[in-house]
């Protein structure tokens, strides 16, 4: 049984009260999440003195209709579980690295990320996607309102120009969380750079280079010179962004006017992933 594309499932373990230690799967159906679910049970069925609670939970899942796996099974000292999850990008190895997978994408659910203890000069460090990022006071302190985050390349620990995620936060774990929100849209929609019209070029130039051009195809927010940013899905103009106090946003129809969306978006990035969802939900 399939579900729509945007759904899916991440199936895990772990003792009570811990975090996980094992893999969890991020799987496109139910098949494949009953049957993650339940090797579990059985691996886990191996390493006990007494399996009569685990054999009743096989019993009791093997009975259980589609629509009721996702949930939480708790047996002796360990929890198992379904969670639907919408849109949790996770990254399949079919796209990071080329590599073959199966027509469903089922991979391994991305980790949350987490910010590490501060080292001897003040910075910590978190991985989102795989890709390190450093929190650090701009001022070599401990102030408030001076926390950045940068994006650290693998072949260097500091980039000469800062790449900038974020500037002047409150507090470390303030420009932490504020980070991996702005982050988030980043699994579904590729961010082009800014770009900026110069003065030596001609008004013609200009008038043409404001529209961004994209060649890429997915969801791909491209800047327009004039300052605001154009949502493409497969090089097809769906929506406009303009970033601002606040950051507004509108859907592009099939007869090419624009309808606003409602909604409050602390960045542009959230609003470009608010007008794919309102594409995207239109649809089913």
């Amino acid at each position: 049984m399939m579900t729509t594309s945007r759904t899916r499932y991440h199936v895990g373990m772990n003792e009570i009260g811990l975090d996980p230690v094992y893999r969890i799967e991020c799987l496109a159906d139910f098949d494949g999440a009953r049957a993650w679910l339940t090797g579990n049970v059985e691996n886990t069925t191996e390493d006990v003195q007494d399996p009569s609670e685990f054999d009743a939970l096989l019993d009791r899942l093997a009975r259980t209709p589609d629509a009721q796996i996702v949930g939480e099974y708790a047996v002796d000292a360990y929890v198992f579980w379904v969670r639907a999850v919408e849109d949790c990008g996770c990254p399949c190895d079919c796209a990071e690295r080329g590599e073959e997978c199966d027509p469903r994408h089922n991979r391994e659910a991305a980790a949350e990320p987490e910010l590490t203890d501060p080292d001897e000069h003040g910075r910590s460090v978190f991985r989102f996607d795989g890709v390190p990022y450093t929190v650090f006071n701009t001022s070599g302190r401990d102030l408030d309102g001076y926390w950045a985050v940068e994006r650290v390349p693998a072949e260097s620990p500091a980039l000469p120009s800062r790449d900038y995620v974020l500037v002047g936060q409150r507090t470390r774990e303030h420009a932490f969380t504020l980070a991996v929100e702005k982050l988030r849209p980043s699994r579904h929609i590729t961010f082009l750079p800014q770009r900026y019209s110069t003065v030596t070029m001609s008004e013609d130039d200009r008038d043409y280079d404001e529209y961004p051009h994209v060649t890429r195809d997915g969801w791909v927010c491209a800047w327009s010179t004039a300052g605001y940013v154009v949502v493409f899905e497969d090089r097809v103009q769906r929506g406009i962004v303009w970033p601002g106090h606040p950051v507004e946003a509108s859907v592009t129809r099939d007869d090419g006017t624009a309808l606003d969306i409602k909604g409050e978006w602390r960045f542009f990035e959230q609003a470009a992933a608010a007008v794919r969802d309102h594409v995207l939900t239109a649809r089913v």
